[in-house]
C-alpha cells in the first residue's frame, strides 16, 4: 500500500498551503479523502471549507525511492549542508541534555501542525482526542529526507494489517498431524460423536483443521481450556484424553491454531471498537479511543509543568558573516563555516504581504548572529497497551508481528502475511512504513534572536516593527508562523554605539480562551520506533 503526500489549501490561501500530510492509501483519492478528514477533525480555525472548494495536489511518496534518490545526490528537495548542520547541532544538544531520560537516539521530526499537549481535559478528565491523535500518528519520510509525523493512525494501519495475518503450519506439521490423526481416527471419531450426543453442533462450513479443529474451537471457547470440560461432558472429556494420548503433537499444534487465531480476532475487535471493557482510552461521555498504556502516560499537569519550566531550555547558535550578493559563511553551533546560498538562509514575510530575504540587509562587512531558544524542553513515552494474554484489552501484539516478519514467505508454522495488499519489506524494518516515535519531546514554540551587525538598520527597524505579524522560513527547513497564525516582532532594540539591532521574533500571546484541548506546543522530534524488532 503506497504512502501519499496530500497537499490541500483554501482559495484565498495561494501560494502557500494550509494542511500537508503524508497519509497511507490504496490510491490517489483515497488519501486525499483522509487527508481532507483529518485535517477536518484537527479543528482548524477558521474551519476547512468543503472540498471541492480546495486547490489539492497528491503526490506519490515511496519511502525507499526518497532514500536511493538522496543517496545518489540527485534529489533537488534534499536537505542542504546547512540544514543538515542545523539538524546535527540540534539533535546533539538535545542528546546532551536528555542523555539520562532518552531510550534511543534523539532525531528531529517535523510535525507543523504542533502537538496537543492537553492530554486530559475538563472535570471528568476525558482523553484529548487530538493529543491521542499525535501520538497515534505514524512516521514517515518527507520530500525531502526528513523525518515527519505524518498524522495517519499506526494503530489505523495495524487494523489494516490484522485481517491479513492467518496462523499456518509448515508441511512438516501438516505431514505430522495428518499421520497423528490418521492413527487416531478412531479417537477423533469418539471425540466427534459424544461432541454430539452433549448437545454440539458443528459448525458450517468448518473452519480451517476440520471438524476436531471446529470442535476445539468452540469448546475452548466456552470453557476457556480442554482442561477445563466440565464433569457432566466426561465422555466427551475422556475421548479427548484418549486421543492426546496417541496424538500429542497434533493436539498440541490444534490448540496453539485456536489460540493464535483468537488472538488476531481480538486485537482486531479491540483496535477497531475501543471502548471501556476493553482498555480504550474515554475521550468524551460516550466515545472512546484505542488505548496506549495510560498508566505509563504523564499527567496533563507534569506536561504543563514541564512545559513551563524555562531551565529546560535548548539553544542554537548561528552566525553568517562573509556577505556577497549570492553567498554567506555560516557558523551553527562553533562548528567548522561553510558557505550557503543567501536566499537560503532566511525570509520574512511581514503581515501577509512584503517578502525580505537577508540580502535585503546586508553588505559586505555585515554580520548576523542567531539564538534559536526552545524553553520547556520535555519529554516523555508513549506505549500502545499490549493486547493481553485472553484478548480482553489491549491491542498490540508484538510478538504476533514477530512472527509475521520471520515466517512470511517461509515454509513456517506460525502467523504470517497472506495476500498481495502488504510486502513485509515495505512494511516493516527502519524507515518503512509501519513506524512511530516512541518518545516524544516537546517544547514552547522556539523564539529567535537575532543581531544585526554593520547591516541596513534603518531598513531592518522600518520592516520590522514591534508586533509585527511576520513568517519565517528558515533554511528551508521549517517555518514559524503561517497564513493563520503567525509570529510576531517581540522587541527591536538598536544600539547606536555599537551599530547592532537586534530583533526578537516569537510567538503571539494569545488572545482570548483557547480550550486546552486545542493548545499546541512545539514538536522538536523524539526516538523512532520501527517493530517488531525495534519497538
Amino acid at each position: 500500500m503506497p504512502n501519499y503526500k496530500v497537499y490541500i489549501r483554501r482559495p484565498s490561501s495561494a501560494p502557500n498551503w494550509d494542511y500537508k500530510q503524508t497519509v497511507l492509501a490504496n490510491n490517489a483519492v483515497l488519501a486525499l479523502g483522509q487527508a481532507y478528514q483529518n485535517w477536518v477533525n484537527s479543528h482548524p480555525s477558521p474551519p476547512p471549507p468543503p472540498l471541492g472548494y480546495c486547490t489539492t495536489k497528491v503526490k506519490a511518496v515511496n519511502a525507499a525511492t526518497v532514500r536511493a534518490a538522496l543517496e545518489a545526490g540527485d534529489d533537488p528537495s534534499a536537505i542542504t549542508p546547512g540544514q543538515q548542520a542545523f539538524i546535527a547541532n540540534i539533535q546533539q544538544k538535545v542528546s546532551n541534555f536528555l542523555s539520562t531520560q532518552l531510550d534511543g537516539t534523539f532525531q528531529v521530526v517535523s510535525y507543523p501542525s504542533g502537538f496537543h499537549y492537553g492530554l486530559t481535559y475538563g472535570n471528568n478528565a476525558y482523553y484529548n482526542t487530538a493529543t491521542l491523535r499525535d501520538i497515534d500518528s505514524l512516521l514517515g519520510v518527507a520530500d525531502n529526507g526528513q523525518l515527519e509525523l505524518t498524522g495517519a493512525g499506526f494503530s489505523g494501519l495495524y487494523a489494516q494489517l490484522l485481517p491479513a495475518i492467518t496462523f499456518t503450519f509448515s508441511q512438516a506439521d501438516i505431514a505430522l498431524m495428518n499421520k497423528q490423526d490418521t492413527a487416531a481416527s478412531a479417537q477423533i471419531g469418539s471425540i466427534i460423536t459424544e461432541f454430539k450426543n452433549a448437545g454440539g453442533v458443528l459448525s458450517s462450513p468448518l473452519p480451517f483443521g476440520g471438524a476436531l479443529q471446529d470442535i476445539f474451537n468452540q469448546l475452548i471457547k466456552q470453557f476457556g481450556s480442554l482442561a477445563n470440560i466440565p464433569n457432566t461432558m466426561n465422555a466427551l472429556r475422556n475421548a479427548i484424553a484418549s486421543y492426546q494420548s496417541l496424538a500429542g503433537d497434533s493436539y498440541a499444534l490444534h490448540n496453539r491454531y485456536y489460540i493464535a487465531t483468537a488472538s488476531v480476532a481480538a486485537a482486531l475487535k479491540n483496535v477497531t471498537t475501543p471502548g471501556a471493557s476493553n482498555g480504550g482510552m474515554q475521550t468524551d461521555a460516550s466515545s472512546y479511543y484505542i488505548g496506549y498504556s495510560p498508566d505509563l502516560l504523564p499527567n496533563v499537569n507534569k506536561l504543563i509543568g514541564g512545559l513551563n519550566t524555562p531551565g529546560n531550555a535548548v539553544e542554537v547558535d548561528i552566525s553568517l558573516s562573509s556577505f556577497t550578493s549570492t553567498s554567506s559563511n555560516m557558523q551553527i553551533g562553533g562548528g567548522l563555516g561553510f558557505s550557503i546560498p543567501i536566499l537560503d538562509i532566511l525570509n520574512i514575510s511581514v503581515s501577509g504581504s512584503a517578502s525580505y530575504s537577508v540580502a535585503k540587509y546586508t553588505s559586505q562587512g555585515s554580520s548576523i548572529t542567531m539564538t534559536l531558544n526552545y524553553p520547556g524542553v520535555t519529554l516523555f513515552a508513549a506505549t500502545p497497551s499490549q493486547l493481553s494474554t485472553d484478548g480482553s484489552t489491549g491491542w498490540y501484539a508484538n510478538l504476533m508481528l514477530q512472527e509475521v516478519v520471520a515466517n512470511t514467505g517461509k515454509d513456517a508454522t506460525g502467523y504470517a502475511l497472506q495476500g498481495s495488499e502488504f510486502d513485509v519489506d515495505e512494511v516493516f524494518g527502519t524507515g518503512k512504513a509501519f513506524s512511530r516515535l516512541k518518545t516524544f519531546v516537546i517544547s514552547q514554540q522556539p523564539t529567535i534572536a537575532m543581531t544585526f551587525s554593520a547591516c541596513d538598520n534603518q531598513s531592518i527597524t522600518s520592516d520590522l516593527s514591534v508586533n509585527a505579524e511576520v513568517k519565517v522560513d528558515l533554511f528551508g527547513l521549517f517555518t514559524l508562523g503561517s497564513v493563520s497564525g503567525s509570529y510576531k516582532v517581540q522587541n527591536v532594540s538598536e544600539n547606536s554605539k555599537e551599530g547592532t539591532v537586534t530583533v526578537t521574533l516569537g510567538p503571539p500571546q494569545a488572545s482570548g480562551t483557547i480550550p486546552l484541548q486545542q493548545q499546541v506546543c512545539y514538536l522538536m522530534g523524539g526516538v523512532a520506533s520501527y517493530p517488531p524488532n525495534n519497538s
